[in-house]
């Protein structure tokens, strides 16, 4: 028995695996599944259907917390364009330029060694390059009293968001940190000690208690999974949250941002119709009323208007 909200990280092909490992041969042999359902790609083409003949071969079984009884409000998702610094992206510029090169022109083995190489150098460098605006919209909400939960990835913007929010007390929850380090820093958060819980977007299995004092996850990196950025989400979405959960993602107009944007989309269809082949895809509920009236608050506090 397989349990998880999330078997389906990426591309539709993963559920062959995973319900392999679960009951060997239970849909064929691989050749056959791919041939039948993505024509030998990674793409399912028709993920509804899909969805439908494991549902009909029992081999899955999807509950919603609705029909659970756990309902929650539907998760506020905001967009936010923030700036990004061209000197950092100026450092990373005649590396990327190099790396690119082997991508299109070098043997295989250079190919796949720079195709590595230039996602992480990339990612990196627009994580950076928009720490520092990350910081200064995070202050915003902090100055109003808002315990926020941060996510990021790489350690060199860790150490910028430190740098910059130093003044609100942050605490870690990454790999860094051992479990003994993990533990007191999420009960410094819950039990009110700092209202900045910086976190790794993929740390947290198994986490529970953050909803009792978070409704605000602010996400400055995206990762290239929307599944591993649910989950993040999922830390204060959950059973005992009692506010509606707010998920504000920082994406910047340079770097990886909107080739992950557009990467993200193709894969949440492929996971959402594949898990809910009969439920269409609901519309993203935004409202950014409530942000608005903290934003008004900050520049009502450090500002006067003439």
């Amino acid at each position: 028995l397989g349990l998880s909200a999330t078997p389906i990280y990426n591309y539709g092909d993963e559920i062959f695996n995973v319900l392999s490992i679960i009951k060997q041969g239970c849909l064929g042999y691989h050749d056959d599944f791919m041939r039948e359902w993505t024509g030998y790609g990674k793409i399912v083409q028709n993920p509804q259907a899909l969805g439908t003949y494991l549902r009909e071969s029992l081999l899955m079984l999807r509950r919603t917390r609705k029909e659970v009884g756990m309902e929650l409000p539907p998760i506020n998702k905001i967009v936010h364009t923030v700036g990004y610094d061209e000197s950092e992206v100026e450092k990373a510029d005649t590396l990327a330029r190099m790396l690119a090169i082997k991508v299109t022109s070098g043997s295989f083995a250079e190919r796949g060694q720079a195709s590595r190489e230039l996602d992480m150098l990339v990612r990196q460098a627009t994580g950076v390059s928009k720490a520092r605006y990350v910081a200064e919209y995070v202050k915003i909400l902090l100055e109003n009293g808002e315990p926020i939960v941060l996510a990021a990835w790489h350690r060199d913007v860790y150490d910028i968001l430190l740098e910059e929010l130093k003044d609100y007390k942050p605490v870690m929850y990454t790999g860094t940190e051992s479990p003994a380090q993990k533990e007191k820093a999420k009960m410094s958060f819950i039990n009110g000690e700092t209202n900045l819980f910086i976190i790794s977007l993929r740390s947290g299995i198994g986490l529970d208690g953050l909803q009792k004092r978070s409704s605000i996850v602010v996400i400055a990196e995206l990762d290239w999974s929307a599944a591993v950025m649910n989950q993040l989400i999922g830390r204060i979405d959950r059973e005992g949250q009692e506010q509606q959960v707010t998920a504000i993602y920082l994406v910047s107009d340079y770097g990886s941002d909107p080739l992950i944007i557009d990467m993200l989309g193709v894969k949440s269809s492929q996971s959402h119709n594949i898990l809910n082949p009969l439920t269409p895809i609901e519309d993203q509920h935004t409202d950014e009323s409530r942000i608005q009236l903290l934003a008004k608050k900050y520049l009502d506090k450090h500002h006067t208007v003439g």
